[in-house]
């Protein structure tokens, strides 16, 4: 599973990144969302969210020094009770997709596989993928 995104659709509203700071953190948090909209106007906005199955390599993995970064069922996931917070993981991501929030890496886990940024986005410019194995 993953996501289609249709970045035209994107009107920069944001709902996604409430409903996920509110599933993350339980409270409207803008620094936990795990996707960020980046306005570019006049021109289309810059989606950032893990891509799990169109990043080549998943380079965040190899540059974790302390393996808290795995790949599982096609998710590409982030223990945080193993995250030292070196940020390694932060510049080698091609998507902007890992952000620091309070000294540990954060990145979309898809929501245990129901978005919530997806079932928030009116326009549809999110949409779940599903993968075939």
């Amino acid at each position: 599973m993953g996501f289609d995104i249709e970045i035209g659709k994107c009107t920069e509203c944001k709902r996604c990144m409430i409903a996920c700071s509110l599933a993350k953190s339980g409270s409207v948090r803008m620094r936990s969302s795990r996707i960020e909209i980046v306005p570019n106007w006049p021109e289309v906005p810059e989606i950032r969210v893990c891509r799990f199955e169109d990043c080549e390599g998943h380079p965040c993995i190899a540059a974790c020094p302390v393996a808290a970064i795995t790949e599982s069922k096609g998710r590409v996931l982030i223990d945080a009770e193993t995250c030292i917070g070196c940020s390694a993981c932060v510049r080698v991501c091609p998507y902007h997709a890992i952000r620091m929030d309070d000294g540990i890496a954060r990145k979309c886990d898809l929501c245990g596989g129901d978005p919530a940024c997806v079932k928030e986005c009116v326009t549809e410019a999110l949409k779940r993928r599903e993968v075939s194995p």
